[in-house]
């Protein structure tokens, strides 16, 4: 039995010497994650002050710290000392990552940019307290992207149709076969949210009904975190899927009906 033991026991605690670490490589991911999400959804609301210059509502005339975000850069070391503030030095430090707050980069990660987005990508190593446990440094990242909240502008434009005399002027998409007499239109003015993959069985769309995979781009391994919309019925694995973006044009209501466009049934009457 001595025998016996002196086998099994090293084994036994190599075994949760694994599963510990593994635990806490999950965990710090997650608490980055966390961390992430609520920067990233700030800024999404503080975005459309830098164009008009306004404070948003409710916010502290003290935290203007979204105001230093310009060039690569200084938005790293913004964000990061922000992720840093949320998650705590002390717990970073102290988790699997690799050379503690030290060991976050950012430098891939693109705020307020040309194209009015924000794209949060934050990646760095994780690496086991000891060598004993038998598992090698490897690279984990973390992302936020949306658009900042400024709305957009239909106004011009080459690619928005041409508006002929004083005629109506309606909103078409590339793939509907509706005209839409509001850009607010709720089928037009998708809100993307993000939400773990884990907990997309008990999310509900505005009307009560189940998520299911988008047949565009849900295939083959999951994510750990998906994108729905409140007026849809799928998940998507990519922010970027033909599924979740409307390419909007405008025409003269009349040049619509000729086209064969139905009026939309919630603002074409």
């Amino acid at each position: 039995m001595t025998v016996e033991a002196s086998i099994v026991l090293p084994l036994f605690l190599f075994f949760f010497l694994n599963l510990g670490c593994a635990m806490e490589m999950i965990r710090l991911h997650g608490n980055i994650q966390l961390a992430v999400w609520e920067i990233g959804s700030r800024l999404s609301v503080y975005g459309y002050a830098l164009d008009s210059g306004e404070m948003p509502e409710g916010g502290e005339q003290d935290d203007d710290w979204w105001r230093d975000l310009a060039g690569i850069a200084v938005s790293s070391t913004v964000i990061k000392r922000k992720i840093t503030d949320s998650v705590g030095e002390a717990y970073l430090d102290q988790s699997p990552l690799t050379d503690g707050t030290g060991g976050l980069q950012l430098w891939e990660s693109s705020v307020f940019g040309s194209g009015d987005e924000i794209d949060i990508l934050v990646t760095y190593s994780v690496s086991p307290w000891s060598s004993l446990v038998g598992i090698s440094p490897f690279r984990m990242s973390n992302r936020y992207y949306s658009h900042i909240w400024n709305g957009y502008d239909l106004a011009g434009g080459g690619n928005q149709g041409d508006v002929q005399g004083t005629s109506q002027t309606v909103y078409v998409t590339d793939t509907g076969t509706v005209y839409h007499l509001s850009d607010q239109c709720s089928y037009l003015n998708l809100s993307v949210s993000q939400v773990p993959a884990g907990m997309i069985e008990g999310e509900r769309n505005q009307n009560g009904g189940k998520y299911y995979p988008c047949s565009r781009c849900a295939g083959g391994n999951g994510p750990l975190v998906l994108f729905i919309t409140r007026d849809g019925d799928r998940y998507h694995y990519d922010r970027k899927c033909s599924g979740l973006k409307r390419t909007i044009h405008t025409m003269a209501i009349e040049k619509a009906m000729e086209s064969g466009y139905a009026p939309c049934s919630r603002c074409g009457h």
